[in-house]
């Protein structure tokens, strides 16, 4: 590698803060750029979580494959899932092979399936070893394409990032791919940057489709590498190259970028002067070049060295060249940037201006715009509308699209236990090396059998519902970023069958049976949550309601989007929920931990309370809820009701959890007071009074309950005890509800901002002693990641 002398211009963005764009070859010595044949590395993600996706992709390289390579490439293939399992099952075929696919599309569909975990590392080192054995015969540049849609859950950082460094050196281009909203987009960012190559977000299949398939249609004009000395210490520890619609970055923390020989300039943030510096400043040039139309290679730059640092979530990086730049539209957009949804719609935003001038300044230029702080969220919005009694949730409208976040539930009744799983596989295994006629009809009957004693599961069909349903309450997920709401359905479950069942039991002449008084159509309701966040992603893109006008104005005057649709006699307003963000900048500026621990001890008492009052109320009025069960069925008949899933809390039958076919990987908060790990029941802490025995906490606050609703009860007649015991429970739920919400606003700021406690200098401490109650409280804020199971 030879070394090339710094030249370079600075242009000032703020004080301690300057683009600089440095050159690396001119004409006279830049050596000639070549075309040659490329030999492509596709690298895949087969891991669990790809199920849904690798049909699409195998699909697409069977059909597509060898009209995307050029005359003269090669193409190899990599699926990589956890340690150990990885492989390379195409090895530098030509075009002219890869148009006789057969064997090709045998490996594909062989190897290309979900298999487990996540692993980086040993892929990487395969690249290294197919380029080391097909380098032998064939001395064409070799291209890097990488694609993931999880997280490394088998290496550390340190460990990937040495191998792909090592094997940045035999390739001439790299493209990282971070498939949907879950992939490790810092470490992908950071792969991309040691291999000098290329980070790409695609968010579904249709945005990786065309990725792909540009990413083997191109090829390197050059193989070979120049080692460049950096002038500065560039910010973020990377210099970038844009061109041909792409950024292309390169490591530079040690001073140094290895870069392809035909790269005539690159660029990168600074906070000293490189080179010499502008005599103008880059906010003075951008108004130039809208004005005159000149300086427009730096304005694009800048909106490169936007989109870069807005992927990296740096904003104290963005907002001076934002500032700089003044794009009404960008800064707006950038305003609402929280979690990766955001960002990476931001991120693309920002590219696409960085190389279409058509794209810059839609909506003017002021410099002195600053970005809202109190951005209205998804979280007002859902709050706003969940404290309008009149609000109506249109689910069957055709704008609301529904995506479940979790694994569906399968009626118990109708679900094979374990034991009669082994049961049919059994007497299966038998049927399939019998041959006597005789014997296998046993063995069916047998079969039959089984299966016969399980009932069909209950169906529960919902009225229509032209108005749309009420929001009965938000749920909040308590660790994790999701927000749903409640609804309440009505409608039948048609019992006749069992009904029938049952008459069928008794003999000819027989006395009047319980379910002779339950209607075979028996009327009834279900809860359902629909989230509207899922795991800090926007599920719910467009939310159909009836609103008051009051709400409406609201709603408009924060300036959510939204569109009235006749529908029938009343409008129907959908409102766009996509373009909110979840969370906005004033609630991550100082996320406290003391706050979050004094809102948890807070709401553990609440929650105390609401045990005692409600235990009080199921010990001193039993039978309450199945009272009008009991009148209208008989005891008998509300009894059988109940084991067929119906009360009058309405349907839920038994059921179990679906079988998971996929996972994703998320990230929860979870606040702990020492001391406060779960609240026992009302019968145990009396226990422990009785007793006299040490009360931890939890006991205490249920220890206070009770005194407080023992002195109730003795200082006031009998007849005011039920409605007092009601409306104190109903006091705490309001209560509970309220603290859920403040705490979930602190959690959504955590996970979805990606910052941490003001009080805690780095993720390693997580640990706040405050005085509460008189006592010391410690409090453990415990951030980690889930493997989430749908």
């Amino acid at each position: 590698m030879s070394k090339s002398k710094i030249e370079a211009t600075s242009y000032e963005i703020e004080k301690g803060l300057y683009l600089v764009k440095q050159i690396v070859a001119k004409g006279a010595t830049k050596p000639k750029a070549v075309e040659t044949p490329t030999n492509h590395i596709a690298v895949i993600d087969c891991s669990g979580s790809m199920s849904y996706e690798l049909p699409k992709i195998r699909e697409q390289l069977k059909k597509k494959l060898p009209k995307l390579l050029k005359d003269g490439d090669t193409f190899s293939m990599i699926w990589f899932s956890g340690r150990g399992e990885f492989g390379a099952l195409i090895e530098a075929e030509p075009v002219a092979t890869l148009a006789d696919l057969n064997d090709v599309n045998k490996a594909i569909d062989r190897w290309m399936r979900p298999v487990g975990l996540t692993g980086f590392k040993e892929p990487i080192v395969e690249v290294e070893q197919l380029v080391a054995r097909v380098g032998k015969k064939n001395k064409n540049p070799f291209a890097l394409f990488f694609m993931s849609d999880g997280c490394d859950n088998q290496w550390n950082r340190a460990d990937i990032l040495k191998v792909v460094e090592k094997t940045a050196g035999v390739l001439a281009s790299a493209t990282f791919v971070e498939y949907g909203y879950y992939a490790d987009r810092p470490l992908l960012s950071a792969m991309a940057e040691k291999a000098g190559g290329v980070h790409i977000h695609a968010d579904a299949f249709d945005k990786y489709e065309p990725v792909f398939e540009a990413a083997m249609q191109k090829r390197p004009l050059s193989g070979k590498r120049i080692e460049v000395e950096i002038g500065g210490d560039p910010i973020g520890g990377f210099a970038f190259v844009p061109t041909d619609g792409e950024i292309t970055t390169y490591d530079a923390s040690t001073g140094k970028a290895a870069l392809p020989e035909d790269t005539a300039k690159l660029y990168y943030l600074s906070p000293v002067v490189v080179g010499e510096a502008h005599k103008s400043t880059l906010s003075f040039i951008t108004e130039t070049a809208v004005n005159l139309g000149a300086d427009t290679e730096m304005l694009g730059v800048a909106y490169a060295a936007m989109s870069l640092f807005a992927v990296r979530m740096k904003p104290e990086v963005v907002y001076p060249i934002l500032k700089a730049t003044g794009d009404v539209r960008v800064i707006n957009a950038f305003s609402v940037c929280f979690g990766k949804q955001k960002y990476s719609e931001f991120m693309d935003a920002a590219k696409l201006a960085a190389f279409r001038e058509q794209d810059r300044f839609l909506e003017g230029r002021d410099p002195n715009k600053v970005p809202p702080d109190d951005a209205f969220t998804v979280l007002d919005l859902l709050r706003v509308l969940a404290d309008d009694d009149g609000t109506r949730v249109l689910l069957n409208h055709p704008e609301f699209k529904y995506s479940r976040i979790s694994r569906g539930r399968v009626d118990a009744d109708e679900n094979l236990t374990a034991d009669e799983q082994l049961q049919l596989e059994v007497i299966r295994t038998q049927m399939a090396g019998e041959k006597s006629a005789k014997r296998l009809k046993e063995l069916q009957a047998e079969l039959d059998t089984v299966l016969t004693a399980k009932r069909d599961a209950l169906k529960f069909v919902a009225e229509d519902a032209p108005d749309g349903y009420p929001i009965s309450n938000l749920t909040y997920n308590e660790c994790s970023p999701n927000i749903s709401v409640l609804v309440k359905k009505t409608g039948t479950v048609d019992l006749s069958a069992r009904i029938a069942a049952e008459q069928a039991k008794q003999p000819e002449f027989r006395l009047p049976l319980p379910v002779d008084q339950v209607p075979a159509k028996f009327q009834t309701h279900i809860w359902r949550n629909y989230a509207i966040v899922s795991h800090g992603l926007v599920n719910v893109e467009k939310l159909p309601v009836r609103i008051s006008k009051a709400t409406y104005e609201m709603l408009r005057d924060a300036n959510v989007a939204m569109a009235v649709t006749p529908n029938g006699s009343d409008d129907v307003i959908v409102i766009d929920v996509k373009p909110l963000p979840i969370i906005n900048r004033k609630m991550v500026k100082a996320v406290s931990a003391k706050d979050i621990i004094e809102l948890e001890w807070s709401l553990l008492q609440a929650r105390a309370k609401q045990k005692v009052f409600k235990a009080y109320q199921d010990e001193l009025f039993p039978g309450v809820k199945l009272k009008g069960f009991t009148d209208l069925y008989t005891a008998d008949g509300a009894t059988w009701l109940k084991d067929q899933g119906l009360t009058s809390n309405g349907f839920s039958p038994k059921s179990v959890q679906a079988d998971s076919k996929d996972f994703i990987m998320g990230k929860e908060l979870e606040i702990k007071l020492k001391g406060c790990s779960k609240l026992d029941s009302m019968k145990a802490v009396r226990e422990k009074i009785a007793a006299k025995k040490k009360l931890n906490p939890c006991d205490t606050f249920m220890s206070n309950a009770i005194t407080e609703v023992d002195d109730f009860i003795k200082k006031n007649p009998k007849n005011l005890h039920e409605k007092w015991l009601t409306g104190q429970t109903q006091a705490q739920v309001a209560k509970t509800r309220g603290l859920i919400y403040q705490t979930a606003q602190i959690k959504f700021s955590v996970i979805v901002g990606q910052v941490w406690f003001t009080e805690f200098k780095s993720l390693d401490e997580n640990q706040l002693t405050l005085k509460l109650d008189g006592q010391d409280v410690v409090g453990t804020c415990e951030l980690r990641e889930i493997e989430i199971k749908v």
